[in-house]
């Protein structure tokens, strides 16, 4: 994970409590940043570090994000309440696994169910997609309090009305009625069946996306696969998830003291000293290494990385797939060694 000072070129008031950033990349830096939809950036705001999801198409070469204040939030409301035009942020090169294949010769339907902010990689994934499929059917299930807090509202509208054809956006309000009461609250187990039942045939479905809060993803994503998707066609982003990194530690008693831990990192390998009661990324940080990391809580997949020596205790996480694990992948964030010896490597991942 690098990081640049990238300067603030753009600030547009989305809705009462959140925004769009815009940042000004330098083309010599612009190879760098290249994304993926549904990638995100890292900031870096005196020592704390957040994750936030680019919301344009990548070829359009703008890297902007979204960003709603959270209650006691202390970047986000710094970000949406006090940022402003010509500022410069330690700003990530972009990363994240949160990507579906494109297929430009394809018809097929694309299902995304969100929340919040959630919708900010999603519209990225939405545009880019529209870029450069004709054929597709895009369908987004969008959770939010009223009308008024909808993030990207204009924009979603303006897409809708371009592709009369190819968006079908639906609508929650969780704090104000509509006419058809299935777009009233949220979508739950009961909600889900229902959209099945009246908006979307599951059948036709070739990618589902869920992005938002951790009940939403958990819920959705099993009545997604229950619903006859398999896993490896559903893909997740959670948003202040509830994972914390210390629940390894009251899981996995046994095990060293202390333990000698190999880091390969960048082409350099280093030693460090782990003790009971640390993550290894903290570990790394304590001892002056540089590795990457971003949300310390089994979410982000900044801090993946390969076993190539002994083995680890994991905690619960969202990120790793069975395949990772065959191959030795771990998160360095929600990771404790169970052997006396350990040796990872950032660079073969």
């Amino acid at each position: 994970m690098k990081f640049n000072l990238l300067t603030v070129k753009e600030i547009v008031k989305l809705t009462a409590d959140a925004v769009q950033i815009s940042f000004d990349v330098p083309e010599e830096l612009h190879e760098e940043y290249n994304f993926l939809p549904g990638q995100y950036i890292t900031l870096n705001i005196n020592g704390e570090r957040r994750d936030y999801s680019l919301c344009e198409s990548p070829n359009d070469k703008k890297w902007s994000i979204g960003v709603k204040s959270q209650p006691n939030g202390k970047i986000s409301s710094y970000l949406a309440n006090e940022l402003k035009v010509g500022d410069q942020l330690e700003v990530s090169t972009p990363s994240g696994r949160f990507t579906i294949p494109t297929k430009p010769n394809e018809k097929r339907t694309l299902l995304a169910f969100t929340a919040g902010s959630g919708i900010t990689p999603i519209m990225s994934m939405l545009e880019f997609t529209l870029q450069t499929e004709e054929w597709v059917n895009f369908h987004i299930f969008y959770v939010n309090r009223d009308e008024n807090s909808i993030m990207f509202k204009e924009r979603l509208t303006e897409l809708k009305q371009k592709y009369p054809n190819n968006v079908f956006i639906h609508h929650f309000y969780t704090r104000q009625d509509q006419e058809n009461f299935i777009y009233n609250g949220r979508i739950d187990e009961k909600k889900f069946d229902l959209i099945l039942n009246q908006i979307i045939d599951i059948n036709e479905v070739d990618e589902a996306m869920v992005c938002g809060p951790e009940e939403m993803i958990l819920t959705l994503a099993k009545k997604i696969n229950e619903a006859g998707i398999i896993e490896k066609h559903i893909h997740f982003e959670m948003f202040n998830p509830s994972v914390k990194t210390e629940d390894i530690f009251t899981k996995h008693d046994e095990g060293p003291q202390t333990v000698q831990v190999t880091v390969t990192l960048d082409g350099e390998t280093s030693e460090v000293t782990w003790d009971r009661g640390k993550n290894l990324i903290d570990t790394m940080l304590d001892a002056g290494i540089d590795a990457p990391y971003s949300c310390k809580g089994g979410v982000c997949s900044s801090c993946m990385c390969k076993i190539t020596e002994g083995e680890v205790h994991i905690g619960d996480n969202y990120v790793l797939t069975d395949s990772d694990y065959e191959e030795g992948m771990t998160l360095a964030c929600i990771s404790r060694p169970k052997t006396a010896t350990l040796a990872i490597d950032f660079d073969e991942v």
